[in-house]
């Protein structure tokens, strides 16, 4: 884990409402800095994924403001796209597209969207795959993957973006429990290599092991923020604890 240098996401004031009733995001205020691994726990319904997903407009805040390296993130933008491409997204259901070969599912974008010619693409993709453990799968289809190794190909179909922060949404939640740990030990991997990360999970060992700061969300907001140690072993707020005595932590 690297000492944060400077601010890589500054959220103010995030609210998403749904409907005009549910109130996913009430009034959220979070930073994320350079290098920095910040997990966001809860239970289910808090508005955890719902403010991840905001991170990148992939919804739209009912109001407040997502600042993404300097810029505001802003839907009607030009640089938008740009932006976009600096942030990368690792779903719980790996939407890879199933007509495609693993190969090309990663240089899909490096192609499209970077302008990357065929060959290094290519490259980018063997050493990608080398990285997530998958180079014997080269040429698979998704149908021809386990749930862990579906995941580990998403996540090397993000790196080759080569973005600045990677975001990942309950990223072992849809995986039978002997596939988790090959999962993790690719995230594990880039928390060593200083990637920005913010992770919603379940995984509460693993969030202890390798974030930076722990954010429990309840009912659309930050309830509580600190250090694994601070929020596993000394929770100050009566939800935080509760929430880790239903899971068999605190």
């Amino acid at each position: 884990m690297q000492t944060p240098s400077k601010d890589i996401i500054v959220i103010n004031g995030l609210t998403k409402t749904f409907k005009n009733t549910i109130h996913a995001l009430a009034g959220v205020d979070m930073v994320v800095h350079k290098g920095e691994v910040v997990s966001i726990i809860g239970p289910s319904g808090s508005g955890k994924s719902t403010l991840l997903r905001c991170m990148n407009l992939m919804e739209i805040p009912t109001s407040g403001t997502v600042v993404f390296e300097g810029n505001l993130l802003d839907i009607k933008s030009k640089k938008i796209n740009q932006l976009r491409e600096k942030i990368g997204m690792v779903f719980q259901s790996f939407n890879l597209f199933p007509h495609l070969s693993v190969i090309e599912n990663i240089t899909l974008s490096p192609r499209l969207v970077r302008k990357i010619d065929e060959e290094t693409a290519r490259k980018l993709a063997i050493d990608l795959l080398e990285k997530v453990g998958l180079i014997d799968k080269v040429d698979a289809y998704p149908n021809q993957l386990s749930g862990g190794q579906k995941q580990r190909v998403a996540i090397a179909r993000a790196l080759a973006m080569k973005p600045d922060v990677l975001l990942f949404d309950e990223p072992t939640s849809a995986l039978d429990p002997e596939m988790v740990g090959e999962v993790l030990n690719v995230m594990r991997s880039l928390v060593a290599e200083g990637m920005t990360m913010v992770i919603v999970t379940h995984e509460m060992a693993f969030a202890k092991e390798v974030s930076d700061r722990v954010l429990f969300m309840s009912d659309g907001q930050i309830v509580e923020m600190g250090s694994p140690e601070d929020i596993f072993s000394h929770p100050k707020e009566e939800r935080t604890k509760v929430f880790l005595k239903r899971v068999n932590v605190f």
